[in-house]
């Protein structure tokens, strides 16, 4: 659901500072560093066959301020939205955060979309699953193992749940049209898991970039909301997986492990 990096904002992406470095910024010690990426309260990238951690400048700066190394968010008035994962522990993002996984089992899928919404759900978030029939369905029924209240969530709207319309810009037009709706009615904050698989067996290749592209700007830049785009890479091609991850620049600002299922 992301946009292809210009160059630009490739040149900014690269602008990191290393380890010690950021330890200067900060004024304090590389362990103390090295202590907050590992448990998640700073996010790092990792580079090189060596895997050394890299800083942005503004998550540092988001440090300082007391948001544990919340990403600034695009959304004016966005708050902390934590994705829990019970087997690595928590990270914090934030709205406007617009995220890849990918995964290479049905398990792997539950792995990414079960957490995901759990969580939005425990918050108060309304969340979105979008995808084929199948796919939803065992999401859904793993995620009521963990949530006895699952139907009465759907039936209030709290968790909304449907396939991929056909073409872009019909998909916009469905989420703009129910956050519109939702905003209105007072609610704050949403979660929108979709298994791209569902927008990709019925549109090209190119069509799909377009998606994306007009998703990250009109919806995911737009609303308080956290998107996480899961891509089946036994049915996407190698280019296509590497597109979504180019796409989808935030991701990034986490664990890469993260992102894999």
């Amino acid at each position: 659901m992301g946009k292809h990096l210009r160059p630009q904002e490739i040149a900014d992406a690269n602008e990191l500072l290393d380890i010690g470095q950021a330890a200067a910024f900060l004024n304090v010690s590389q362990a103390s560093l090295r202590r907050w990426t590992n448990s998640g309260r700073l996010a790092c990238m990792r580079v090189g066959q060596r895997r050394e951690r890299r800083f942005r400048r503004a998550d540092l700066l988001g440090f300082l301020e007391g948001q544990t190394s919340e990403i600034a968010p695009s959304v004016p008035g966005a708050v902390a939205n934590k994705v829990a994962d019970p087997s690595k522990g928590p990270i914090t993002i934030t709205h406007g955060s617009h995220l890849c996984g990918i995964y290479a089992s049905d398990l792997g899928r539950l792995t990414l979309a079960v957490p995901f919404l759990l969580q939005g759900l425990n918050e108060g978030s309304v969340c979105f699953l979008v995808g084929l029939l199948r796919a939803r369905n065992d999401v859904l029924r793993n995620l009521k193992k963990k949530r006895p209240s699952l139907q009465d969530d759907i039936n209030a709207g709290r968790l909304i749940h449907s396939e991929y319309h056909l073409g872009p810009r019909a998909q916009v037009k469905y989420f703009r049209a129910l956050l519109d709706k939702k905003v209105a009615e007072g609610v704050q904050s949403f979660r929108i898991i979709g298994d791209l698989w569902g927008m990709r067996s019925k549109a090209t290749e190119e069509s799909m970039l377009q998606y994306e592209a007009d998703y990250d700007r009109l919806i995911a830049r737009e609303y308080p909301v956290v998107t996480l785009c899961a891509y089946d890479a036994r049915k996407f091609s190698g280019v296509e997986v590497l597109n979504a991850l180019k796409g989808h620049r935030d991701t990034f600002r986490y664990p890469l492990e993260r992102a894999l299922a």
